[in-house]
């Protein structure tokens, strides 16, 4: 066991695992270098609080609220992943270096998520190299007010795992600037002790952590390590960009790829860094105004010196601005080195292919005994990104830099090769047929190996469409069964409306002919009761006349009965 301190001699001891490495018998992780699995974290519980108390993780805003820090468990490595969710909450692996060093905070922002899922790469799988060169072209945009894309990083630099462990291991992951497109340098030659300094970051309660969607069913960009890391990247050429990708890249090539930034300088003071950025820009900011000054002067900026108050122009020779202060204070420039192109060849597009014109001379340098161009081959023209990034080219427009190229190489062949006897030249030549066997060979085991992962994955995809078309098929039986019994409802709901419709009539017909006939009744038996009273007064007033004295009143022909009994109406009624 081995005893591991933070940065000040009066932090807590926490012991870490020294010499074992469990994770190097686990298969999850045998894709891992031996590097990232030997490297415990070495940071202190003490440490970690004071840096989340001082604000440099999430930048001491509200933030710092929705986030907490931890240590790894013991025995735990980076590349770990989350094998207990949803009983442990997701979390993010990250670096110290990357706060402290380069200024990231939590949350990350669009640009930094967006290239991460670009990429496929978690936050800490990337070489602290290529934080500072992400940063660096974040700031750089931000100042000139530039479009912050991936795609223009993409091109201005490429994705790739320097790895010697070879193409099965999956390590830190870097970014180099493309031929002709360096516009900074590196942070560190050879970064130290950064490869143990390492922690999680966790929500806090119910908030929804920045690296998963609101409904937290899937990334916004990988939190884990992976083996598939850089799966999504491929290199971005100069044609894939639309219009204002094109113009952001170049205007940065036409700032700074002659005299490319120290990231240290950009990162070391921000607002001075500002102000020597948009002084080599000639103090202009947009897209459309520093397009305009590129157009207007392809050559370079002119840069107004704040020493003598004349312009210059930004170059290589002319040495860029100068100030009164000390150089500590100054963003450093770094001239492109003279074996490159000048600014005449490169023209103000330093991605664009070499041409030769006519009175140009190149220098023809002799190449190393030592270049190994069959590895330079295999790994540059012969690899699947090679393939990739000459998917969509043209070869007719490079003709005559192929002939160039082809005459140079002939050049340089004839001035460093001496003349060889015959054997030599068949020695030499057998050798060059053994390596390309080799590796043919190789490639032809890759190859083998890819179709067999092809013909399983092949297997894997047609057994689920065809389980997928048979929950299908069944869905659609019983989508079909349910229209079907819709149909038929619905036709004995318009028969039961139709009966219904027909008794209503019906009922309507009979309640109108009863009312007819009622009224038919009560008439009739108004005109008999006249009637009846007409021959009553006859009756009664014959009676009066043949015997005066008889009492008429109590003869009427319609009598009341109470209770079953007639009751004799009162006279005179």
């Amino acid at each position: 066991m081995a005893e591991v301190r933070g940065n000040n001699p009066g932090e807590k001891v926490r012991e870490v695992e020294g010499a074992q490495l469990p994770h190097e018998l686990n298969p999850l992780y045998s894709w891992a270098t031996r590097d990232v699995l030997g490297s415990p974290s070495t940071l202190t519980e003490d440490y970690l609080k004071s840096l989340k108390e001082s604000g440099v993780i999430c930048g001491g805003g509200e933030e710092e609220e929705h986030y907490r820090v931890e240590l790894p468990r013991r025995g735990e490595r980076i590349c770990e992943l989350n094998l207990e969710h949803p009983r442990v909450p997701h979390w993010l692996w990250v670096n110290e270096v990357m706060f402290t060093e380069f200024g990231v905070r939590i949350p990350f922002t669009s640009f930094q998520q967006r290239l991460l899922q670009r990429c496929f790469v978690a936050p800490s799988q990337f070489h602290p190299n290529a934080w500072s060169s992400i940063r660096c072209f974040e700031l750089v945009t931000e100042y000139l007010e530039l479009p912050q894309d991936p795609e223009v990083f993409l091109y201005l630099f490429t994705v790739f795992s320097p790895n010697p462990e070879g193409k099965t291991k999956k390590g830190y992951m870097s970014v180099h600037p493309g031929k002709y497109r360096r516009i900074f340098g590196l942070y560190e030659e050879s970064f130290h002790d950064f490869k143990g300094r390492y922690f999680k970051v966790f929500p806090v309660g119910d908030h929804p952590p920045f690296w998963l969607t609101l409904e937290r069913d899937a990334g916004r960009f990988p939190s884990y390590w992976s083996k598939d890391a850089g799966l999504n990247y491929v290199p971005v050429s100069y044609k894939r960009l639309n219009d204002e990708q094109r113009d952001t890249a170049d205007i940065l090539l036409w700032l700074f790829s002659k005299r490319f930034l120290k990231p240290k300088a950009v990162l070391g003071n921000l607002e001075r860094a500002r102000e020597e950025i948009l002084n080599m820009a000639g103090g202009k900011k947009s897209l459309a105004l520093l397009r305009q000054a590129m157009q207007q002067n392809p050559q370079g900026p002119i840069v107004l010196d704040p020493t003598s108050g004349q312009a210059s122009s930004s170059n290589p020779e002319g040495g860029g601005s100068s100030t009164e202060e000390g150089p500590e204070h100054q963003i450093e420039a770094i001239p492109s080195s003279p074996a490159k192109k000048t600014a005449d060849d490169e023209t103000t597009s330093a991605r664009k292919r070499p041409r030769t014109s006519d009175g140009v001379q190149w220098d023809l340098c002799p190449i190393d005994r030592s270049f190994d161009a069959l590895g330079f081959i295999e790994n540059n023209f012969m690899g699947p990104r090679a393939v990739e990034a000459l998917r969509d080219y043209d070869p007719m427009e490079s003709v005559r830099w192929v002939q160039w190229a082809m005459l140079r190489s002939a050049t340089i062949l004839k001035s460093v090769e001496p003349q060889l006897s015959l054997a030599d030249h068949w020695e030499r030549r057998c050798t060059q047929l053994t390596g390309e066997m080799k590796l043919l060979d190789q490639r032809r085991i890759g190859l083998e190996k890819e179709k067999a992962d092809a013909e399983v994955a092949k297997a894997n995809a047609e057994r689920d469409l065809e389980a997928s078309l048979k929950v299908g098929k069944e869905r659609e039986v019983e989508v079909q069964r349910l229209k079907d019994r819709e149909a038929s409802l619905l036709a004995e709901l318009e028969s039961l409306k139709k009966q219904v419709t027909a008794e209503k009539a019906r009922a309507d017909k009979a309640e109108a002919s009863f009312t007819a006939a009622e009224a038919g009744r009560q008439e009739r038996l108004k005109v008999a009761e006249d009637a009846v009273k007409e021959m009553e007064a006859a009756l009664k007033e014959q009676i009066l006349v043949l015997a005066p004295d008889v009492d008429v009143s109590r003869l009427e022909a319609f009598k009341e009965v109470v209770d079953g009994q007639i009751v004799d109406s009162p006279p005179g009624c």
